[in-house]
């Protein structure tokens, strides 16, 4: 039986919400014939670690990078720790670990760096960290010093306030605490994104010798500057994180074999960033048309009502959804939204209670929180409503096409390739223009029929599930055929030689 290594950023088995969580569940529980190992890096304290996971994944790793650096405090692993402690002495640290560290920074905070280089410094860090103790190693205060030094040797760097470096030097050092894990060995290697998890690839490739897919939801790059020019005041913080980032996400494309993006959308990111257009594929979200499809559903009421189905964070932009619904309300008074998701930015949050409360819309918005029958949320809507300000191919929207509903949503990332032809589509941060298009679906009965027409017909043409696993099948299988085929000629020419 084949092994499959899935790379995970607070996803399956541990978050079981969101649509890389869906895609990731869906596409282990359709490939019974394979085994599974997942890596799941946490950087949420709150993470569930009560979980079910089917018999044919056979492993699972959570490296969280909150509370202390030694991984072994959170997961057993075979060989003596006490051993490997007692033999990190200074000499070790000093004449090992520092110059291999330096190098690993140099080329990451380069904003010429050569990924060759960066790859080849993962793989020493890794097979240095597996032998001596990461914690002792990465505490030492010459790993500040010279992630110092490096700032000061850039002018822009350099003028970053003690509290950003001080941010980005303790963030990367969590994250080196990755290169210290043993992986199994596998036939293929799966990262559901480009970004630091991922370079746990760098060194398992190496080790398993076998094949690298990269399959990128949302492109990790764009969302990342998203973040930064939301969270980040200081300009040379931004411009710190823009090179790390970019750096990091070109490393990891490096190594891929197959790129498959969900959407065009992503694809033409990718190129921009540098990876190569051979090796990239697109290969849609599906859906389960079972699963999710037209049913009578009991109402709470004959209220105009918009369901969104989102997490209530700043990227799904529900501030401006709660201000489309203050809009529409004056055409249609007793219009009601029904938002269903979970969040974990309480800050954001308290910030939707608050514009809910300021534009006095406490009887027309309701918070449903979570829900686990999302195919009946869907049934219960008029329409439906996305706010995004970036997305990559989103479930929610093929989601609710299949299940006959007319879906506006903002023209971001791959939404239009799904979408368009049957839904409306509208400029993101637009909370007039969403409500004008809440209002004409609502409205229009005949236009609001034909794109639920349209919806069905296009999710069981182009977006179902069976389309989407055919597909990665199909790579898995290529991948290693022509693996061991490239192996059997190395050793051929090896042998004539």
């Amino acid at each position: 039986m084949k092994k499959v290594l899935i790379i995970n950023w607070d996803c399956y088995p541990n978050f079981a919400t969101g649509g890389v969580y869906t895609w990731t569940k869906t596409l282990i529980d359709s490939m019974p014939e394979y085994e599974f190992a997942v890596i799941n890096e946490l950087s949420n304290p709150n993470s569930n670690g009560i979980y079910s996971i089917p018999k044919h994944v056979k492993t699972v790793i959570e490296v969280p990078i909150f509370g202390a650096t030694r991984y072994e405090e959170f997961c057993k692993r075979d060989d003596n720790l006490q051993a490997r402690i007692l033999k990190t002495t200074n000499k070790v640290i000093k004449e090992q670990f520092i110059p291999l560290y330096t190098e690993f920074i140099r080329s990451v905070l380069s904003d010429r760096c050569n990924t060759s280089v960066l790859t080849e410094s993962v793989i020493k860090l890794h097979d240095l960290l597996v032998k001596y103790d990461a914690k002792k190693c990465l505490e030492t205060p010459l790993t500040w010093d010279i992630f110092i030094e490096c700032l000061n040797k850039e002018p822009i760097y350099s003028s970053m306030t003690f509290k950003e470096a001080l941010t980005a030097f303790q963030l990367i050092q969590r994250n080196i605490q990755l290169f210290s894990i043993k992986v199994p060995k596998v036939d293929i290697i799966h990262c559901s994104l480009a970004w630091l998890p991922s370079l746990v690839a760098v060194y398992a490739k190496k080790e398993s010798n076998c094949p690298v897919i990269i399959t990128e939801h949302g492109v990790a790059f764009r969302e990342l500057l998203l973040y930064y020019n939301a969270y980040l005041f200081d300009e040379p913080s931004k411009i710190f994180w823009k090179v790390f980032s970019h750096n990091v996400v070109r490393a990891v494309y490096s190594i891929a074999d197959v790129i498959t993006p969900v959407c065009e959308a992503n694809k033409n990111w990718e190129k921009s960033l540098g990876a190569d257009p051979a090796k990239i594929k697109v290969i849609y979200n599906g859906v389960n048309t079972s699963r999710f499809k037209p049913m009578q559903v009991a109402k709470e009421s004959n209220r105009p009502t918009v369901v969104t189905v989102a997490r209530v964070d700043v990227f799904k932009d529900i501030v401006c959804l709660i201000q489309a619904i203050g809009y529409a309300k004056m055409q249609i008074p007793d219009i009601q939204c029904l938002i269903y998701g979970t969040s974990s930015d309480l800050d954001y949050s308290l910030r939707c209670l608050k514009t809910v409360k300021e534009l006095q819309l406490e009887d027309n918005i309701k918070f449903m929180g979570g829900t686990k029958e999302p195919e009946k949320v869907y049934n219960q809507a008029d329409i439906i409503a996305i706010s995004s300000i970036t997305e990559g191919f989103p479930f929610t929207i093929i989601e609710a096409m299949a299940c006959g509903k007319a879906v506006i949503a903002s023209d971001v990332g791959g939404v239009r390739e799904a979408l368009e032809g049957c839904g409306l589509l509208v400029r993101s941060r637009r909370p007039h223009d969403l409500a004008q298009g809440m209002v004409k679906l609502l409205k229009d009965d005949n236009l609001r029929q034909q794109f639920e027409q349209a919806a069905i017909k296009k999710v069981h043409a182009e977006f179902t599930l069976q389309k989407c696993v055919d597909s990665f099948k199909k790579e898995y299988e290529n991948l290693t055929v022509s693996h061991v085929d490239d192996n059997n000629k190395k050793l051929e020419e090896a042998l004539a030689q």
